[in-house]
C-alpha cells in the first residue's frame, strides 16, 4: 500500500521548527510492511487544499499533520471535509470532553476552541490525551461518489501526535494493511573505509540478490550501508556484508561514534 505524508505548518518551512514527524511515522509503519513513498511540507492556509487534492489518488494511506487547532490558520479539518464532500457536524461527546479538559485546567472556553469538536460526518475521532485537538480517521471510500484513501489527520505537536499514533493509529493500520510479507531491514555503520571502497567490497555481490534494495550514506569518517528486502533476502545480504566487512562494522543499530 502506498503511503504519503503531508506535513503542514509555516513554521516548518521557515526553519523555526524541525520536522520530526516524517522520521517518526516512517519508523512506526515500517514493521507493518509500509514505507513512505512521498512526503510534502506545506505552509498553513490554502496550499493544504492543493497538496491534498493532488495526492488523494496517489496513495492508499495519507497522513496529514497539523492544522487541527483552534486558530484561524488551522483549516486542515475544513479543507478535508470540503474535498471529500462531507458535512462538518458537531460531535457532542467531543464538545463535552474539550469543555471538561479546559474547565479542569481553569482555561476559558471560547467558540474558537469548540471548533475542534466539528468533525467530518463519518470520521472516527482519535482521542488526544495530551492536548485539546483530536485526531481524525476517515476510512477509504467514506464518500461513495469519489475514490479516497485512508486519511489520518493528526495534531502538529509531537508530544500529542506520537502517543496518539502509537496508541490509536497503529491498531487501525494493523486492521487495514494487507501485508503479504514483512520487510527486512539492516543498517551497518562502517568506519575505516570510504564509500566507494565499501561498494567495491560488497556492492557487486549484493546487487546480484533479486529483490534487494541497496543504499549508502557517507558522512565524516563513517559510511552507512543499508539493505532492504524480504527477510530471506536481507539474511542473504547480511551474510555477505559480515563476511567482507566484519573488521569495519562498528554498529548495526545506527548509533553515531560521536554520541
Amino acid at each position: 500500500m502506498r503511503v504519503i505524508v503531508i506535513n503542514t505548518g509555516t513554521e516548518l518551512l521557515l526553519g523555526d521548527v524541525v520536522n520530526t514527524h516524517l522520521g517518526f511515522i516512517a519508523r512506526e509503519i515500517f514493521p507493518l510492511g509500509l514505507r513512505v513513498e512521498r512526503q510534502l511540507a506545506v505552509p498553513d492556509g490554502d496550499l493544504i487544499r492543493e497538496a491534498l487534492a493532488e495526492n488523494l489518488g496517489r496513495a492508499e494511506i495519507i497522513f496529514v499533520t497539523g492544522g487541527l487547532g483552534p486558530t484561524t490558520d488551522d483549516i486542515t479539518r475544513e479543507i478535508t471535509a470540503e474535498l471529500l464532500g462531507l458535512e462538518l457536524v458537531l460531535d457532542s461527546g467531543l464538545e463535552a470532553s474539550i469543555s471538561e479538559r479546559l474547565r479542569s485546567r481553569r482555561i476559558r472556553l471560547t467558540n474558537r476552541v469548540l471548533r475542534q469538536a466539528q468533525v467530518p460526518r463519518g470520521a472516527v475521532v482519535l482521542p488526544n490525551e495530551h492536548g485539546s485537538a483530536p485526531g481524525l480517521y476517515l476510512a477509504a471510500g467514506l464518500n461513495l461518489t469519489i475514490s479516497t484513501p485512508h486519511l489520518f489527520l493528526l495534531p502538529g505537536p509531537p508530544r500529542e501526535l506520537q502517543p496518539m499514533f502509537q496508541e490509536v493509529v497503529r491498531p487501525i493500520l494493523q486492521r487495514i494493511v494487507r501485508q503479504s510479507e514483512s520487510i527486512g531491514y539492516r543498517s551497518y555503520r562502517i568506519v575505516g573505509m570510504g564509500e566507494s571502497y565499501v561498494e567495491e567490497a560488497v556492492g557487486a555481490d549484493l546487487l546480484r540478490i533479486p529483490g534487494l534494495e541497496l543504499g549508502y550514506c557517507a558522512r565524516m569518517g563513517e559510511v552507512d550501508l543499508r539493505v532492504i528486502g524480504s527477510p530471506t533476502v536481507v539474511e542473504e545480504a547480511d551474510a555477505i556484508v559480515r563476511l567482507r566487512l566484519t573488521d569495519y562494522i562498528v554498529s548495526t543499530e545506527g548509533e553515531s561514534l560521536k554520541a
